[in-house]
């Protein structure tokens, strides 16, 4: 989002800068080949370097930025104490879940939420990109000066219908040769091709991600059908992961297509038949906006701002619970291709209407124009 964010603001009123409190990584190179700069601290995980705190506040001394919008609560707590001893007078926090099952972070991740609890009356604006976050943040004793609520935005340029992406993910999946074994002419294979079913979870490996319950809930489908096939990618999410790879039914494992982090989400999203985010806490799922701006229907838990951003144009299930997910995924497959498709023109004219990214982006600009305003 924070990358998507840069592309489409104003250039000649703002200029961005990014710090990473960790390596530059994927996302950080794909933003300096956009022309803006990437400073990385290169902190280690989980553990706060003293070299890293030094060069960061440093660096904020010498640039004196205008305005300081961080990203997520470590940057948030190190953000607000270095850019307050930096005498940075606009500080910005930014919240991007709405739920955190604590038992499965570190100590220092609970210690930061809370410390960041009791200096939330610092900053000048706590946004977060759902309604949900920000009521969940409130329960855990944040007491912003001043709330702002603007959701994630998508580029319905880069994500949208295309009618060669599915084809395109069969014949990458090698579903042909998985589910047709015996001799088919060309016809009856194009036909078949149409049977199958994917179904698709992009998330990294996280355990607020929840791919247990998308594999239980898989398996669960799989023993009445055959002909679903379920595409999993992100960070972490490969046959690499013997935690995950073990959850699936050895039976069943060649119906799973863990594919790892890639750089074409947008091919693999709408080359499927249903997206699913079956998250345990999300403020606002850019995989959900994603998959319906590509007019794929989905299926999703209800945390969060999901079935808010969702509406009438997929399935809403409650979370943890493989019995709902799997018997949502049935509704939507019995609905046929053209129930489906129905619904994904109106998931992608739902994001038309409130999830365009300018429009996301000039919210971002009116709040900072607001913030300088004040000085």
């Amino acid at each position: 989002m924070l990358m998507k964010l840069l592309s489409f603001m104003d250039r000649e009123k703002f200029a961005n800068e990014v710090i990473s409190l960790r390596e530059i990584g994927a996302v950080g190179r794909e933003i300096i080949n956009m022309g803006i700069p990437v400073f990385a601290l290169n902190m280690p995980k989980g553990r706060p370097s003293a070299c890293a705190l030094v060069n960061l506040l440093n660096y904020l001394h010498s640039n004196r930025p205008m305005i300081l919008q961080t990203w997520l609560y470590h940057a948030d707590f190190l953000g607000l104490i270095l850019g307050k001893t930096a005498r940075i007078k606009n500080i910005c926090w930014n919240i991007r879940c709405s739920y955190m099952d604590m038992d499965k972070y570190s100590i220092i991740s609970g210690w930061i939420i809370r410390v960041c609890s009791l200096l939330s009356p610092f900053p000048k604006v706590v946004l977060t990109n759902s309604h949900e976050a920000k009521k969940y943040h409130m329960q855990l004793g944040y007491r912003a000066r001043r709330w702002k609520i603007i959701p994630n935005g998508f580029d319905l340029k880069k994500f949208r219908p295309n009618e060669l992406a599915r084809p395109g993910l069969i014949s990458e999946l090698n579903l042909e040769k998985h589910i047709f074994e015996n001799e088919l002419n060309t016809a009856q294979l194009k036909e078949a091709k149409k049977d199958i079913i994917l179904i698709g979870f992009i998330a990294r490996d996280d355990p607020m991600k929840d791919h247990s319950t998308f594999i239980k809930a898989g398996y669960l489908l799989l023993n009445e059908r055959i002909d679903v096939h379920f595409v999993c990618a992100g960070k972490g999410i490969d046959f690499g992961n013997v935690p995950l790879v073990t959850q699936i039914p050895e039976k069943f494992r060649h119906h799973f297509h863990l594919l790892g982090e890639r750089d074409n989400m947008q091919d693999i999203t709408a080359g499927l038949d249903i997206a699913s985010c079956v998250s345990l806490g999300e403020g606002f799922s850019n995989t959900v906006g994603e998959a319906m701006a590509c007019a794929v229907p989905c299926v999703v838990t209800d945390v969060g701002d999901s079935a808010r951003i969702v509406g009438n144009t997929g399935r809403v299930v409650p979370p943890k619970n493989p019995e709902a997910l799997a018997n949502a995924w049935k509704e939507l497959i019995d609905s046929g291709q053209e129930g489906r498709r129905n619904l994904g023109l109106l998931a992608r004219k739902r994001v038309e209407n409130y999830f365009e990214i300018s429009k996301v982006g000039k919210q971002y600009e009116d709040l900072y124009t607001s913030l300088l305003e004040t000085v």
